[in-house]
């Protein structure tokens, strides 16, 4: 038996998703020796890394079938970054907006986002190709503000410029290798 999941806007922004149940309850089936409270995080992150986030569907079965509170399962993927709620985009934009990094510039890396993709703090692209962040930490390299995530890549003293020919080299897959210090 299959799914078909669809969460989010009706214009495709948030493409169906097919979870195999057979998979699933072999998923679940390797934690039923374990205490509930216990296998929540392990069996979160297998399906994180399987689907890419958490559907609504599998926290509902993992809440039935191991008897731990919804509100438990949500707190927990709310509480930890790592995980998501809804399909990831492809390329993550993360802005630091601490004091070093705001004062540097980061208001104008944000504007020129907003301008360019459409997309401000906690949106993604029609295409799901972008998702905008404001990270919600210090990345601690305060000297080499502003600072900008894209990908699990770090960058340095970015400009707006080089900001938007990062999001144009990821958005037609080239400069794969490209990392600004």
């Amino acid at each position: 038996m299959s799914l078909t999941i669809r969460r989010g806007a009706s214009d495709g922004s948030n493409p169906g998703l097919s979870i195999e149940m057979s998979k699933v309850a072999a998923m679940f089936d390797r934690y039923t020796s374990w205490r509930p409270d216990e296998a929540m995080i392990p069996l979160l992150q297998e399906i994180q890394h399987e689907y890419g986030f958490v559907p609504d569907v599998l926290a509902n079965l993992m809440s039935e079938k191991f008897n731990l509170p919804l509100s438990q399962i949500y707190g927990v993927t709310t509480f930890y970054s790592d995980f998501r709620a809804t399909s990831q985009a492809e390329h993550r934009i993360l802005l630091c907006e601490g004091s070093a990094c705001y004062l540097c510039g980061a208001q104008k890396l944000h504007q020129a986002v907003k301008a360019k993709l459409g997309i401000d703090y906690g949106q993604t692209t029609p295409d799901n190709k972008f998702v905008l962040e404001r990270a919600n930490f210090c990345f601690g390299n305060c000297n080499l503000a502003p600072m900008v995530e894209m990908d699990h890549a770090y960058y340095s003293h970015v400009t707006p410029e080089e900001l938007l020919e990062m999001i144009e080299e990821a958005a037609t897959g080239a400069g794969e290798n490209h990392h600004h210090q």
